[in-house]
């Protein structure tokens, strides 16, 4: 009657496993504070260059602007007598070439007699956001020397 008789059962115990082989689970805490710092650093980088894009954009456009202003004075002053050119003082435009009270840009002619017939004519314009402004030169030569006033 060995066989009917039972052996008490052991409790089952877990073999002794060291920390360092136990499987992880899941992120720690230092592992996900890094992760986001990481996340920060790529967000700060992305944001600083979209900026820098949008400025860098805004500045070209200023500058397309002023060089269309300067180009068209300058070829409405080469239609003018070359006789009767003179400096003018500075002109607030509106980005389309309007003389406007709180325009953006500013125009100023200059015009430097080199020779008896022959005068540097300078248009210089002062734009948005820039360091330096604008400066077209042309000459301008005034014929055979004779004064177009008389």
């Amino acid at each position: 009657m060995n066989i009917l008789r039972r052996r008490p059962r052991r409790a089952r115990v877990a073999p002794a496993v060291p920390r360092s082989r136990r499987p992880r689970t899941g992120f720690t805490l230092f592992a996900t504070v890094v992760a986001i710092v990481l996340m920060a650093a790529g967000v700060s980088a992305l944001a600083t260059a979209n900026a820098n894009t949008v400025r860098l954009q805004t500045l070209a456009q200023n500058r397309t602007n002023a060089i269309a202003l300067a180009r068209a004075y300058v070829e409405q002053v080469r239609t003018r007598d070359p006789w009767l050119l003179q400096s003018e003082t500075p002109v607030r435009l509106n980005a389309d070439g309007t003389p406007a009270a709180g325009g953006a840009y500013t125009r100023t002619l200059t015009v430097t007699t080199l020779r008896q017939n022959l005068v540097r004519v300078e248009v210089r314009i002062n734009y948005p956001r820039s360091t330096a402004p604008l400066l077209l030169t042309t000459s301008v030569f005034r014929g055979n020397g004779l004064n177009g006033a008389s």
